[in-house]
């Protein structure tokens, strides 16, 4: 008895082809449209703004619901902040995206930091502005990651693309 080896041209059915590539591309997209994503590369810069289009780089040594302590270089000739208590911060979490906080300096003092002189800046954080919900979120997101993260120990090879 031969065997059959498909469509013996009965009937009107037609064979299906089904792509993986595409299936798997359309789930991705529809993936895609429940979550958004939030993409950066690079992890935070924090800036000062100052006058109205200047900014001052500064470097973040601790932050809390309440407050935020940073530091700049220290330089004789220049004394920074000029007779300013508030000052802006734009905190960027990628080249063209960031947060703004206003800030009002409650205390300062000469530090050194790897053999280098700073000006340390402890402040409060204004809680009435609208991005004080996203930064206390961030603060809280900073304090569950310090929980939970681990030390890198050098034990596995990283490949760069």
């Amino acid at each position: 008895m031969p065997q059959g080896t498909g469509n013996s041209g009965q009937g009107t059915e037609t064979k299906r082809v089904i792509d993986f590539s595409e299936v798997r591309a359309k789930r991705l997209d529809e993936k895609r449209r429940k979550t958004e994503r939030i993409f950066f590369k690079q992890l935070l810069s924090v800036y000062s703004v100052m006058g109205q289009s200047q900014m001052k780089p500064i470097e973040i040594v601790d932050v809390s619901e309440d407050g935020i302590s940073f530091q700049v270089p220290y330089e004789a000739s220049q004394s920074w902040p000029k007779d300013a208590d508030e000052i802006p911060l734009r905190l960027y979490f990628s080249q063209d995206t960031y947060l703004e906080i206003h800030v009002k300096i409650q205390n300062s003092r000469p530090a050194i930091d790897r053999n280098a002189s700073y000006m340390r800046f402890g402040c409060s954080v204004d809680q009435k502005l609208g991005s004080y919900t996203a930064y206390q979120q961030f603060v809280r997101f900073l304090e569950t990651y310090s929980e939970h993260a681990h030390k890198d120990l050098g034990d596995v090879t990283v490949f760069y693309l």
